[in-house]
């Protein structure tokens, strides 16, 4: 594949006894029998942001065209959020790149630039990327599965075009982005008609019938209603820009307007 989220005591108990969760298991109350949801680690926003100061000079490197956006989102549900980097290139659906706390280090576990994997990546470097153009694509859902975040992954050209939905989960500890689903369409340039068609279902060959049948359960999954927050350049023109003062700016008011899941989660376990 191209590399390119209480309320009431009521509401938490509901969910708290019945959640599943897609990859991370929660954290058990030693008090009680119910489930819940890991308490953030602490520091997480200062170890991002110190990550983010010290090799701005090698993002700049990396980003010859900007990094437009910075957002913080809990994608694999461990309670402490990840960090989602957008890429400013000329694509109608900009690059991710996706940054976990591991052993108190950031490193990259998904990016649509091999130049920035490369550079801060490690073993959990996943090879499934994500292209999206808003912070609000990350849908948290409940499906037949358990819950999880997802994102419908897409670009395209005048005569290609593939979109990927992607399930984001926790393996030993780490963020780590799975393939649902994708497809690949090829256009005839004079007509616009579709001349090729390709799907495939976790990573193999499938018709169109069971790439239908794996996005359904994303696709028609309950969504809890949470947006993910996050800070564009063209959000506050005179305060961002791409220079480290104007960026960091940007990457502190993202951590501060990084919004927590519990009450999302909670309120849609009242849901039928």
């Amino acid at each position: 594949m191209m590399r390119r989220m209480g309320v009431f005591i009521t509401a938490a108990a509901l969910l708290l006894s019945a959640v599943l969760l897609c990859g991370a298991a929660p954290a058990r109350d030693p008090d009680s029998e119910m489930l819940i949801l890991p308490r953030p680690a602490d520091g997480w926003q200062d170890t991002y942001l110190g990550f983010l100061e010290n090799n701005y000079d090698v993002f700049t490197a990396l980003w010859p065209d900007g990094m437009s956006g910075v957002g913080f989102i809990d994608l694999d549900l461990d309670g402490t959020p990840e960090m989602a980097v957008f890429d400013q290139g000329a694509s109608a659906a900009m690059g991710v790149q996706l940054f976990d706390i591991v052993d108190g280090q950031v490193c990259c576990v998904s990016s649509t630039l091999d130049s920035a994997g490369g550079a801060f990546g490690s073993e959990h470097l996943s090879p499934v990327s994500v292209c999206t153009g808003f912070f609000e694509s990350f849908r948290l859902s409940r499906t037949v599965n358990g819950w999880c975040f997802w994102v419908n992954s897409a670009n395209g050209t005048m005569e290609t075009a593939w979109d990927e939905i992607v399930r984001f989960d926790n393996v030993d500890g780490v963020l780590t982005t799975v393939s649902v689903c994708d497809r690949y369409l090829e256009f005839d340039p004079s007509s616009g008609l579709v001349v090729t068609e390709r799907y495939a279902v976790g990573g193999a060959a499938a018709d169109g019938a069971a790439h239908a049948r794996a996005a359904e359960v994303y696709m028609d999954g309950q969504d809890t209603g949470y947006d993910a927050a996050g800070r564009f350049l063209w959000d506050d023109l005179e305060r961002y820009d791409t220079s480290l003062e104007g960026f960091m700016t940007m990457a502190r008011d993202a951590a501060g307007a990084y919004r927590p899941i519990t009450d999302y989660v909670a309120m849609a376990a009242l849901q039928p």
